[in-house]
């Protein structure tokens, strides 16, 4: 893990850094914060579709992805063609102009669009995965020369060019506000008041919160956006597949499993709490910085290895004792 790596990882955890590090990522917060309003002042651009954007106020780790493969999923049950906007987060390769891929091309292209375009895309091989960071460019291509009538605007809620339609705020019930300061400081890419600009929040990870807690931060966010819908979720494991051939097991074959935890996401530790309800005897734990390739003496164990479906797609090759646990959202109930 290198300096920096190790940095993030305090600050996402809200642990003790060095008084003059501290001072000097504070100190360039202002700097950070002059992008953002300057973004606000611009006038939002309109296009011929629908755009449904989804984000979060925090960098990372809330769970944002699950949410837009059901959305997306819904769309075409709806009979809409569907692109997904995405400036290509995690990409390794540099590119210019505008990506558009689908489906079984999209899938092993994660260094091009991304881990999480590409998941999208194995997930909902219907939806057309475009790449910019110009999505305004990429938005009026997408209708014009692919029909699209339904734009999907992955990570969005901070790009304030382009008009929405709804504005879907997802916040980690579990951490919701990181350790409550900006970027680079903090996690919070904007302040929490920043959240009246949603018309629907999604609370995610709500099963590993008490009552009274989420009852507080709905009342939090109650205050901020009166009038806003908020839907409780909680991630569910629904799938168990080789990285290898894709086959699929049943989640059974975890419990009573000792396996190793191989994982490159935000919040690692609720991957292992994953694991273990679904019975599994997590002996090895092999974490990275999130968004990172996976080296591949990492997949090396006596014991079977579990990673995400979000690792798994920058996966070109794995062994026969790589699996992948698939989630998807899930209404929570108490």
């Amino acid at each position: 893990m290198t300096f920096l790596d190790s940095l993030s990882q305090k600050i996402r955890n809200d642990e003790p850094i060095p008084w003059y590090l501290d001072a000097l990522l504070t100190a360039a917060t202002p700097v950070y914060r002059i992008g953002m309003l300057f973004r606000g002042m611009q006038t939002p651009v309109k296009v011929d579709a629908r755009v449904i954007s989804f984000g979060n106020l925090t960098s990372g780790g809330t769970g944002k992805t699950p949410a837009v493969i059901e959305r997306a999923d819904a769309e075409i049950a709806a009979g809409n063609r569907v692109a997904v906007l995405t400036r290509g987060y995690g990409a390794t390769q540099r590119l210019d102009e505008i990506v558009f891929l689908k489906g079984d091309e999209a899938r092993g292209m994660a260094d091009v669009i991304g881990d999480e375009p590409a998941l999208i895309a194995r997930r909902v091989p219907e939806a057309l995965i475009a790449r910019n960071a110009d999505r305004v460019a990429t938005a009026r291509k997408a209708v014009a020369e692919f029909g699209c009538n339904a734009l999907i605007l992955d990570d969005g809620f901070q790009y304030l060019r382009l008009a929405r339609d709804e504005n879907v705020l997802i916040v980690d019930a579990s951490n919701p506000f990181g350790n409550g300061r900006l970027l680079p400081r903090g996690t919070l890419r904007e302040p929490i008041g920043s959240a009246a600009r949603a018309t629907t929040i999604v609370l995610t990870h709500c099963d590993r919160v008490d009552t009274d807690r989420l009852r507080e931060l709905e009342g939090q966010l109650g205050v901020i956006c009166p009038g806003v819908a908020i839907r409780e979720t909680c991630h569910a494991p629904v799938s168990l597949w080789s990285v290898a051939n894709g086959n699929e097991l049943s989640l059974e074959t975890l419990r009573a499993k000792t396996v190793a935890a191989v994982c490159a996401i935000a919040r690692p530790e609720s991957f292992v709490a994953t694991l273990e309800r679904l019975g599994a005897h997590v002996v090895e734990k092999r974490f990275f910085p999130d968004h990172a390739r996976i080296p591949g003496e990492a997949l090396r164990s006596r014991n079977t290895i579990v990673t995400t479906e979000k690792d798994a797609a920058r996966m070109t090759k794995a062994p026969a004792n790589v699996f992948a646990l698939g989630v998807r959202l899930s209404d929570f109930t108490l």
